[in-house]
């Protein structure tokens, strides 16, 4: 049985033909042994159904030889995946870095990188668009460290997940860890991708979300028109500027 077969199976909804085609390129991803530093990009719009994927996926892998481990690059979006993934999850630096007290010991610093005694595991990413690729503080850069982590050891893998709307990396353009073109140019993955744009079902009554959807699709276009909808949702109300004033005292 395929692993695409499998999180069918476990998927709790039923699938946009986005997501199918997920499950499908999944399958070369995970039954692929021999390919090197073989990643696997998710980048999807909010309430496309990204988190309820992953969450069949870690279901999955252990049927096909893996285990994970899930990160995120900071504690509140590790907490927030941890939540829908039902499975500990832990921030990167946690994970990656060795520690160690500065001279004066009363503050602490990244160091160096800690050893990976991971082996066929498959690093689980979330909110990879934070993922800086300029050195600081001793580091080569996040994206960088991670991935000189994951790929030191035998048959690990990496699935990376995000969203192209979110704010980039402090003092960068644009988000290095959801650009296939730099990841292959720069860091020599082997990547396979998949972009999800259809909104689930149960999502669509968000005002929030149905507002955020529709800006993004203007903003493809050469003209954009910003129009926000408010009156026919529950969760969105438009307000005077004097009131917004009023209840920021």
């Amino acid at each position: 049985m395929r692993p695409s077969d499998l999180l069918l199976q476990r998927f709790q909804h039923r699938p946009t033909e986005g997501q199918l085609r997920l499950f499908e390129k999944l399958n070369r991803f995970l039954l692929e042994q021999q390919e090197e530093r073989s990643t696997f990009l998710l980048r999807g719009y909010a309430g496309t159904g990204k988190t309820t994927a992953v969450s069949a996926l870690v279901q999955v892998l252990p049927r096909f030889g893996y285990r994970y481990m899930l990160m995120a690059p900071t504690g509140r979006a590790a907490k927030v995946m941890s939540g829908y993934a039902k499975r500990q999850a832990f921030t990167i630096h946690k994970i990656i870095y060795r520690h160690q007290s500065s001279e004066e010991g009363s503050e602490y610093r990244e160091s160096s990188l800690q050893k990976n005694y991971h082996k066929d595991t498959v690093f689980i990413i979330d909110e990879a668009s934070m993922l800086s690729d300029t050195p600081s503080g001793g580091s080569y850069g996040l994206l960088k460290d991670l991935l000189t982590f994951v790929f030191s050891q035998p048959g690990n893998k990496l699935l990376l997940i995000g969203d192209d709307a979110q704010l980039p990396p402090v003092h960068q353009a644009a988000s290095p860890a959801l650009d296939v073109g730099y990841l292959r140019q720069n860091h020599r993955l082997s990547v396979e991708e998949v972009q999800l744009t259809e909104v689930v079902r149960q999502e669509k009554a968000s005002g929030i979300l149905y507002n955020a959807t529709n800006l993004r699709q203007e903003l493809a276009k050469d003209t954009p028109e910003v129009l926000l909808h408010t009156t026919s949702f529950d969760d969105t109300f438009r307000m005077t500027s004097e009131r917004l004033e009023d209840g920021l005292r």
